[in-house]
């Protein structure tokens, strides 16, 4: 299953970013919140591979790349669902445009912080060979930053405190980052051991 999606294009955050300067429901004691630096550049996602013409029957005589193939074997299926969620809710956001909070606050992305939490749990519970650490470091780092942003978001919805969107959109950023550079990272790593091919997709 190949990932389609390329977990979370950058834009989605950018506008969630510029939600954080647009409206809001400020009470009268509140200040308007800072607008927070736009990032200089979007990263490049690395290129959604072409699955092979035959998987091959036999696994690699080497260990290391047996331990490799078996955890990417068992993260393909949460990044295909984490990119599902992630897309979803980039969509959403590129609809909370300008002033339409009611879009944050319709339920969905309720749910999807629901649904995506399970993912980076099991996500967590999985314990990657030591060439694969770090960019298992980027997965969860920009899991932890995608739930944090919904959770500022929650309370947004709550409060009506437009403040709240300001942290929501820099831990959007901070994802969208994290997890494309992991994205990116994880097919190289793979290509580049040569074990790509017995990668389920």
């Amino acid at each position: 299953m190949a990932i389609h999606t390329r977990f979370l294009l950058a834009s989605s955050a950018l506008a969630l970013a510029g939600l954080a300067c647009g409206g809001g429901r400020l009470s009268p004691t509140d200040s308007a919140p800072t607008e927070p630096a736009a990032p200089a550049a979007t990263p490049t996602p690395y290129p959604t591979p072409i699955p092979p013409a035959n998987t091959p029957a036999a696994l690699p005589s080497d260990s290391d790349l047996v331990a490799l193939i078996e955890y990417a074997n068992q993260m393909q299926p949460l990044i295909y669902q984490a990119g599902v969620i992630l897309q979803r809710d980039g969509e959403i956001l590129k609809q909370a445009e300008g002033e339409n909070d009611q879009v944050l606050c319709d339920g969905r992305l309720e749910a999807d912080n629901s649904a995506f939490k399970p993912v980076a749990d099991q996500a967590r519970g999985i314990q990657p060979p030591s060439d694969a650490q770090a960019l298992h470091d980027l997965v969860l780092r920009g899991a932890d930053a995608w739930s944090e942003a919904l959770d500022n978001v929650a309370k947004f919805c709550d409060t009506g405190n437009a403040l709240y969107k300001v942290p929501a959109a820099l831990k959007f950023w901070e994802a969208a980052l994290s997890l494309q550079d992991a994205g990116n990272r994880f097919w190289a790593l793979l290509v580049s051991e040569g074990v790509q091919d017995w990668v389920r997709r």
